[in-house]
């Protein structure tokens, strides 16, 4: 099964995000930030195999370096 992107599941992701922001007391690093995502993502896409969270993980840094300049 294919799982689709859409400006709805970015919706959804935000508020979810925003929602467990709400809850967050502690102080972490990147690998936090990328769990808490992580979680999020896994609600919206449960089950992914994992080539989906490859596709998600090189995603992720592509946009990565196309924002710091490295791409």
């Amino acid at each position: 099964m294919e799982r689709l992107f859409s400006p709805k599941v970015l919706e959804n992701l935000i508020e979810d995000l925003k929602e467990r922001q709400k809850k967050i007391n502690y102080i972490g690093d990147m690998s936090d930030m990328g769990n808490e995502i992580g979680v999020s993502v896994g609600k919206i896409y449960p089950n992914m195999n994992p080539v989906e969270i490859e596709d998600l993980i090189h995603g992720i840094r592509h946009g990565i370096s196309l924002s710091n300049g490295t791409h």
